[in-house]
């Protein structure tokens, strides 16, 4: 054992509990002479962070000058150090000495990126790989601190880290999206959002990055000053939550945003008091989940704001569930008055009474979403406003309240505002925030609908609205909705991309990928002969018989049953002199699927065999077409996944402007049992 290692064990025996978390002084190690002779060992192995305690302990007992030879032993170590854990401890303590890191300065911010530069080649180091993260944290916890002045050079490495996410060690791009969205919220302008999107494209990263985008998104909400354009941005802030968390359904911060901006939003719907009182519960019982995993993990520096923000969130949300219970339009308020402008005089000024709220750019919400509401509520019935002005002059608890006033202050105002305007009914903003699709919908030519229309009407109309909108939002699949982004992206430079041929077009897509999803997800038992063509073996181990005709009619019968059952033929003769498989009809214009059988190679380059034959079939129409073909070669090693197994190949012959974009879709058949399978061996 080395010596330096004796006297840290001698002082860690010895040490009190707030000594061992202090860590040694340069004394406790046997003076600055002993250290520095050991500087080498301390730098190099896993006491690295020991040698930081004892570095600013000793600078904040005799200064900068006693310390210089401590220094570059500190940056030494940080720069040579291969041990993770050791350099992982090394940047905490760190992170915990901002007058130490400040004191190193520059040198220590090179020697930091240099670290996060060199794990972008890390390949199979996961060593050094994590120790890249490990830095880049450490940088970010130090520029948000103020003690790296300018975020620059950092951003930069960020951005260039991840222009290809997918060429980072996994275990280094795992880490990055959160660290790229804490950037994000403090430099939005600095283009980090480009550097999230890179990362959705990847499975272990695109979860945190989604996260990141929809606080990005939220932010942007906030910012606005405006009842329609906020609302309109945390509806699509609350779209992208619900597609995360059905990629995760175990993501516990998403559902708790998704669930308070549902009970922001659901403030001003028709069925409020049951809305939000669905959204609270929700909340709840997440935030329990929440607590419990967070409970005992360690939190690092950056992260702190970001759950004083979830439970600010949360706690705006039991006080509008307190609030909307007595949001019904057709709500007496006969009984418990007093309880009841407490409830909406509490949410009324969330702002202030909701703790850490007051403090950041959510407070934009309760003032632009909320207090309307709420004043929206004591406008609808004239008995209401008169049960305020009771209150402030008998009850002894609300007559000097600053909410009450300032609620009857804003009344006051807008009842005397809407007196002397004209048209008020069909402009009045009241009925914007209630009927927030509705008016979306109808943009320009709301005012005019609402001013024709009775209430319980708009009311209707509002619950059916919101009711479409909130079925799609939790079942829509991000993964499905970015491969057909892809796909519509590549068709949409045809020039046949037009008016009666594109929707039908992507009509026939989405259904055929329904398809694809069906075939990649079917048992070993379901269907019966109709699908015997994706399996290899029936259960008596006897070899399945597959043929086109099996194939394709499995096809057209899931066709049949979609909307587009009445547009489907088969075997349809005498097309471009041959005959096609399927063609689906929109009137003049039709599409042909071609079904195929590969049993010997199915890769990309292979399958492009087949392409001429559907694109010939299109001669006489439009240049799209569908070839879905059989994977009769999937082997021990299992299946490609659906999202590798469609692309667009591209048919451009002698003699045409431009070419015809034919679909593909491998459907992996002849599959054995998954309990079977073995990864592919090592390259």
């Amino acid at each position: 054992m080395h010596a330096i290692d004796e006297r840290l064990a001698q002082w860690a025996a010895r040490a009190s509990h707030p000594q061992l978390r202090a860590g040694p002084t340069v004394d406790d190690l046997g003076g600055l002479d002993v250290v520095l002779a050991a500087a080498d060992h301390l730098a190099q192995g896993p006491f690295l962070h020991h040698l930081i305690q004892a570095t600013a302990h000793h600078l904040d007992a005799f200064g900068t000058e006693a310390c210089k030879p401590l220094y570059d032993a500190v940056l030494c170590g940080l720069r040579t150090n291969t041990n993770h854990a050791a350099f992982a401890s090394a940047t905490a303590a760190l992170a915990g000495h901002p007058a130490l890191a400040r004191e190193l300065g520059t040198p220590l911010n090179r020697t930091l990126l240099a670290r996060l530069q060199q794990a972008q080649d890390a390949d199979d180091d996961l060593a050094a790989a994590l120790i890249g993260v490990e830095a880049a944290d450490c940088l970010v916890q130090l520029t948000l601190a103020g003690v790296i002045k300018s975020a620059a050079r950092l951003l930069g490495a960020m951005d260039e880290a991840t222009e290809d996410p997918a060429a980072l060690p996994e275990a280094m791009a795992t880490r990055l999206p959160r660290l790229l969205g804490v950037l994000d919220a403090h430099h939005p302008s600095a283009g980090l959002r480009d550097a999230l999107e890179r990362c959705l494209m990847l499975d272990h990263t695109c979860r945190d990055a989604a996260f990141e985008l929809a606080l990005g998104d939220l932010r942007q909400a906030l910012e606005q000053d405006q009842y329609a354009p906020m609302a309109e941005q945390l509806s699509k802030t609350q779209d992208r939550l619900a597609e995360l968390i059905t990629l995760d359904p175990d993501r516990l911060d998403a559902q708790l945003y998704h669930a308070a901006i549902e009970a922001v939003l659901g403030l001003s719907a028709p069925d409020a008091p049951t809305r939000v009182h669905t959204a609270a519960s929700t909340l709840r019982d997440a935030l329990h989940r929440y607590r419990d995993y967070r409970y005992r993990t360690r939190t690092p520096a950056w992260a702190r704001p970001r759950q004083n923000d979830v439970i600010a969130w949360s706690e705006l949300t039991v006080v509008l569930d307190g609030a909307a219970a007595h949001l019904a339009h057709d709500d007496p308020w006969y009984e418990g008055g007093h309880g009841i402008l407490t409830a909406l005089l509490r949410a009324y000024t969330a702002h202030n009474t909701v703790a850490v709220l007051k403090d950041t750019p959510a407070a934009a919400a309760v003032e632009t979403l909320v207090a309307p509401v709420v004043e929206d509520a004591f406008l609808q019935h004239e008995h209401r406003q008169r049960f305020l002005e009771h209150a402030l002059a008998h009850d002894e608890e609300l007559r000097d309240d600053p909410a009450a006033q300032q609620l009857h202050v804003a009344l006051l105002h807008r009842t005397k505002t809407s007196k002397t305007s004209l048209g008020q009914q069909a402009s009045d903003q009241g009925k914007a925030r209630r009927w927030q699709r509705l008016a979306h919908q109808l943009k320009d030519d709301f005012a005019a609908f609402v001013d024709q229309t009775p209430e319980h009407v708009l009311d209707r109309l509002e619950l059916g609205l919101r009711t479409h909108e909130d079925v799609l939002a939790p079942i829509a699949d991000p993964k499905y909705g970015r491969l057909k982004a892809r796909l519509l992206k590549q068709l949409e430079s045809s020039s046949d991309w037009i008016t009666g041929i594109a929707d039908e077009f992507t009509a026939l897509l989405e259904t055929t990928i329904r398809y694809a999803y069906l075939c990649y997800d079917v048992g070993r038992k379901m269907g019966g002969s109709y699908t015997e063509h994706l399996r290899k073996r029936d259960k008596d181990g006897k070899k399945q018989k597959v043929d086109e005709a099996l194939f394709h009619q499995h096809y057209r019968e899931v066709l049949q049953f979609s909307a587009l059952f009445s547009v489907v033929n088969s075997e349809v003769i005498d097309k471009a002199g041959g005959r096609t498989d399927i063609l689906v009809s929109f009137g003049a214009v039709q599409f042909n699927v071609e079904c195929k059988i590969e049993e010997d190679d199915a890769s990309e380059t292979a399958l492009r065999q087949y392409v001429a034959q559907a694109a010939e079939y299109q001669n006489t129409n439009a240049g799209f077409a569908i070839l879905l073909a059989l994977d009769k070669t999937v082997d021990v090693e299992g299946a490609v996944n659906l999202f590798s197994s469609i692309w667009i190949e591209p048919v451009q012959r002698p003699g045409e402007s431009e070419p015809c974009l034919v679909v593909i879709i491998r459907i992996p058949g002849g599959r054995e049992n998954p309990n079977l399978l073995r990864p592919a061996p090592a390259s």
